[in-house]
């Protein structure tokens, strides 16, 4: 039975974790992953979720191009009506929509989601060990397109953004986490580290820009 097979790859990947083996539990969580029956490929998710971003990044552009040229247009009218008329269309001219947030990705329903996201989530921990920052974020990425209620995932996401200096994202990820588990308070204590971390570097940053200016 593939999933059993799986399952047995998982348990000996987490027996190598323990022992602090980290790259040998990465092997072992990868087997677990192609072992995982009727599955797509973390890459095949990810592509999915990239091409749905671009599509739906290309209809806002879209969308805002036709805003301004319906402003336009309405200015264009303005202009060569009376005052009277001026009042008129001013009192019935809406106010122009604000953008709309690009919706998320939801990935369809897959086959064996819940043991996936876990062997994905298993494996992110082995490369957060093996200092692999941007491949444990991918498979953080997987993790929790397969089941986005995962807290786990969210917060060795969250771990992996911190150890690569992306505090705002790992911010983000520790506060869902949070909301999932309000109770949690190891994550709350994180999400107020964090939240330091992150006000200590705007306000840095708002100082160098300040300074910067200051020399123009």
């Amino acid at each position: 039975d593939e999933l059993y097979q799986a399952e047995e790859w998982k348990r000996q990947g987490n027996d190598q974790f323990k022992d602090g083996n980290y790259l040998e539990a990465y092997d072992m969580y990868t087997n677990a992953i192609e072992a995982c029956p009727d599955a797509l490929t973390g890459d095949a998710i990810l592509k999915q979720r990239d091409e749905f971003r671009e599509a739906e990044r290309e209809k806002a552009f879209s969308r805002q191009r036709l805003d301004e040229e319906t402003r336009r247009n309405r200015k264009k009218d303005d202009t060569t009506t009376t005052n009277n008329n001026d009042n008129n269309n001013n009192n019935n001219t809406k106010e122009p929509e604000r953008p709309k947030p690009i919706p998320e990705f939801q990935l369809a329903p897959q086959p064996h989601a819940d043991k996936l996201a876990v062997y994905y989530c298993n494996r992110a921990a082995a490369l957060i060990h093996l200092e692999r920052y941007d491949e444990a974020i991918k498979d953080c990425d997987v993790s929790i397109l397969l089941q986005p209620t995962y807290t786990k995932a969210l917060v060795r996401r969250s771990s992996a953004f911190e150890k690569s200096d992306q505090t705002e994202e790992a911010l983000r990820d520790a506060k869902t986490a949070l909301e999932l588990e309000p109770t949690n308070a190891m994550l709350r204590k994180t999400v107020a580290r964090l939240q330091k971390i992150e006000d200590e570097r705007l306000e840095k940053l708002k100082a160098e820009t300040l300074g910067k200016l200051k020399d123009l």
